[in-house]
């Protein structure tokens, strides 16, 4: 089993352990705890290289976390600058390494502490991303805990509230990526349970009761905290269930695909429309759960795949684990075309992550995605004003005040008292004529002609002062 870790700054980490249930042809029974470094440089050989040393386990792991580094710890102990790992045993212990020493950054001793609260093996673990120094952890008889690892080496444990019925085995645990004080919980039961941490208890639980199989795998949508999927690792049914908690009475949509029951699924973090999944029938799918369709398919294992992971830190990336001991990383690129219908598309993580737009009268529009140390953090839209002739910006504003409140005309006074310029100021009073009553005969008046004076000399004229051609007689 593997974990990413979730630090940029140690963005091409991955910590492996061997996996429990499962042996080799020598029938060794050892445990090894190892932390690999990916390297993604051109020409860079495709083999990942053992950074530091290797770590005996007492226990092989059912599941690995990789925490960032706990908040209050970081003053108290400077070793953990990688964070901590830790690894849910076959016995129900949890360990927790400092992967800082693991990977020889540090000396002393690998192993922070180890501390057996449950009564079998620990199959859900995962910590908080908004504070790393907690860390969730599920077992058998439908026991959850919750460690706070601000002292490490002696971490407090506590329960998220009385276990639920029917009592189960816990198979997997997941923090809500927006709302920190929110756990989910599912099981062999094929009932899954959502907790809140500041009431105690849990909040709803949710059951398909036309499928009431086993559920192998629980993730939360990384963009909409009220949307959970699960997958279920019964053969029968190897469905994806996605169900939104606004109305839990019903799955809100059904993703089927796999032949045979699904062991586990990455939703991934830079983007909500791919979701990673591999199962018993040695395929590993991305699907687009927006609709339900499969975008692309890693290439086929020799033995089952029953982890798959998204890098937290590096889009594109994942690994899957499988049973013969095989730890592989992909990319995108890796992977082969979806079925019919389903069309492969640009991922997320290659939308514009900021831009901008000019408006009128000296505004401009800008746009900004969070950073990504910063989950809890909205996108923001802001309206600057950029001033860069204050002058010209100062008339705008004045001429805008005046259409507004309807006073065009006294605009115009006052540009013919204040303008300075025979010619500019005989403009103005043109159009300040425009806004009279009577602008059309104000506007004769201005150039000269009279009507009353043109009509009197109209009425005065006689018929021999007309000018009229001659007929000229006939021939």
């Amino acid at each position: 089993t593997v974990a990413w870790s979730p630090l940029n700054n140690h963005r091409g980490l991955l910590a492996c352990g061997t996996v429990a249930n499962a042996i080799d042809d020598s029938f060794e029974t050892t445990a090894d705890l190892e932390v690999f470094t990916v390297d993604f440089a051109a020409g860079s050989p495709n083999q990942m290289t053992t950074k530091g040393g290797v770590v005996k386990s007492q226990e092989r792991f059912h599941q690995l976390a990789w925490g960032g580094v706990p908040v209050a710890a970081s003053g108290a102990v400077p070793t953990l600058s990688h964070g901590i790992l830790a690894g849910g045993m076959v016995d129900g212990s949890i360990g927790l390494w400092n992967p800082a020493i693991i990977t020889k950054e540090v000396e002393g001793e690998a192993l922070l502490s180890s501390a057996k609260k449950h009564k079998g093996p620990v199959r859900g673990l995962d910590f908080n991303i908004f504070k790393p120094n907690l860390l969730a952890s599920g077992a058998t008889e439908s026991e959850i805990l919750i460690w706070d690892l601000t002292a490490p080496n002696t971490p407090n444990v506590y329960t998220p509230g009385q276990a639920t019925h029917p009592v189960m085995d816990i198979t997997c645990v997941a923090w809500n990526p927006k709302v920190e004080h929110i756990l989910a919980s599912t099981g062999s039961s094929g009932t899954s349970v959502v907790w809140d941490l500041r009431q105690k208890r849990p909040v709803i639980s949710f059951t398909d009761s036309a499928t009431k199989t086993s559920r192998s795998a629980l993730a939360w949508n990384p963009e909409i905290a009220t949307q959970v999927i699960v997958a279920s690792d019964d053969d029968t049914t190897p469905i994806l269930q996605m169900w939104d908690l606004r109305n839990a009475h019903a799955p809100a949509k059904t993703l089927q695909g796999h032949t045979r029951g699904i062991l586990g699924l990455s939703w991934c973090p830079n983007d909500s429309s791919m979701l990673l999944t591999c199962g018993k029938d040695s395929r590993t799918l991305c699907w687009n759960p927006n609709d339900s369709s499969i975008m692309c398919e890693l290439p086929a294992s020799a033995n089952w795949n029953f982890d798959v992971r998204w890098s937290p830190k590096l889009p594109a990336i994942l690994s899957t684990s499988s049973f013969d001991g095989t730890v592989q990383v992909y990319s995108l690129t890796d992977t082969g075309n979806g079925q019919s219908g389903g069309a492969v598309q640009a991922p997320g993580w290659l939308k514009r992550p900021a831009g901008a737009a000019f408006g009128f009268g000296g505004q401009l529009a800008t746009f900004a995605k969070p950073p990504a140390d910063q989950p809890g953090v909205r996108p923001t839209v802001k309206v600057h004003k950029i001033v860069t002739e204050p002058d010209f910006l100062a008339k705008a504003d004045e001429l805008d005040t005046a259409v507004t409140a309807g006073a065009l005309k006294g605009f115009c006074e006052s540009k013919i008292e204040t303008c300075g310029d025979a010619d500019a100021a005989e403009e103005w009073r043109f159009m300040h004529i425009l806004f009279e009553s009577d602008a059309r005969r104000r506007l004769m008046n201005h150039v000269g002609f009279n009507a009353d004076t043109i009509s009197e000399e109209v009425l005065a004229l006689k018929l021999e002062d007309l000018k009229l051609d001659q007929a000229q007689p006939s021939p």
